[in-house]
């Protein structure tokens, strides 16, 4: 089990480091617009205050703090559910969850008054636009996936478990 808990902190560890280094190198670039796959995706750098899809939107100290105490449970309640975590598809999914919950409650207290979290990669179907993310948001996207596809394989008798627990 150990093992499991190790790989859950070193994806989290990881994500939240690159989510560091990324929001310092793109935010030092000047750069402002710049298409990377036409029709689909666009580097524009941007703030956002609230969270997914800017719900929760903060303009206020008070407000600001009350949404960075609701995240800070939030990512308790994950970093147990990836000690408990008992496969490694869980373990790495949870890690990817935690790391960018981390991650991007670290970018929002960084921004200090700002209270936002750097998004820099506009997605989008032609011109409908679909939303703007970051690394954080990638990574615990990846990490939803991850249990999805563990709680299928469950359902459908595959043993996912890891043998060293």
């Amino acid at each position: 089990m150990s093992r499991l808990r190790w790989l859950a902190a070193g994806v989290a560890v990881f994500t939240v480091a690159a989510n560091f280094l990324l929001v310092k190198i793109i935010s030092g670039t000047g750069v402002t617009n710049l298409v990377l796959i036409p029709g689909l995706a666009d580097f524009t750098p941007t703030f956002n205050r609230g969270v997914s899809f800017g719900l929760l939107a903060q303009n206020s100290p008070a407000g600001c703090h009350m949404l960075i105490a609701l995240l800070v449970v939030i990512t308790l309640g994950v970093a147990i559910m990836a000690w408990r975590a008992a496969t490694l598809t869980a373990s790495a999914g949870y890690g990817l969850i935690l790391g960018g919950a981390l991650g991007n409650l670290f970018d929002r207290l960084l921004n200090g008054a700002a209270c936002a979290v750097f998004d820099f990669l506009a997605l989008h179907l032609g011109k409908i636009p679909l939303f703007v993310c970051n690394f954080p948001d990638i990574a615990i996207s990846a990490g939803v996936v991850l249990l999805l596809v563990e709680s299928l394989s469950v359902k459908r008798g595959t043993d996912n478990t890891d043998a060293a627990h």
